[in-house]
């Protein structure tokens, strides 16, 4: 009887001691640290990208402003699948809901998505509200050609009143429930 609880004993701290090696990684790029449960994929490595820095005329009745982005990458073992983190820095907090005009009315998160190097350039997507670490934000859906689709959360982990200076990316092209995981995952603490 007592060979049978050390064996349970043995097994749940096993149980335990794995679980805790699957909790989140954090990812530090630019002025965030993204948190996310990476090993949902399998083993996984990071590349962290150089950070490129623009300047933006946003609108003919605003100022210009600049940008940073912050790019990072996780590629799976023997898999073609990835998880893409872009941190956008804007020098100035921006109104997320504004309406940008182009080809369609659009809102400035969504441009900020259409401008990210995770978008594919003239891809058809659709986007949708998503809430990711608790904030209000998108969720993208890009044909990407292929069989399956990318999916792209947004959103501002510094958002105030409908504004913000940061714009946080979590792109996967994972099947949908293993992406959700990931993204149902994130938490982006700011520097």
């Amino acid at each position: 009887m007592n060979m049978s609880r050390l064996l349970v004993t043995i097994c749940l701290m096993c149980m335990a001691a794995t679980i805790a090696l699957a909790s989140n990684d954090a990812v530090d790029i630019g002025p965030a640290s993204v948190s996310l449960d990476l090993s949902i994929g399998g083993a996984y490595s990071i590349v962290t990208g150089e950070s490129t820095e623009l300047e933006h005329d946003y609108d003919k009745t605003t100022s210009e402003f600049q940008y940073s982005i912050y790019p990072a990458t996780v590629t799976y073992d023997g898999a073609s699948s990835q998880v893409m983190i872009e941190v956008h820095e804007m020098s100035q907090s921006r109104s997320l809901d504004e309406q940008i005009s182009g080809k369609k009315q659009i809102s400035a998160l969504v441009h900020c998505l259409e401008q990210s190097e995770m978008m594919p350039r003239r891809a058809d997507y659709e986007t949708e509200s998503y809430t990711i670490d608790g904030h209000e934000g998108i969720l993208a859906t890009v044909d990407t050609g292929g069989d399956s689709p990318l999916y792209i959360a947004g959103f501002s982990p510094d958002e105030s009143n409908g504004s913000g200076s940061i714009i946080c990316f979590i792109g996967s092209d994972l099947p949908w429930d293993t992406t959700k995981s990931i993204f149902e995952s994130v938490s982006v603490k700011l520097a």
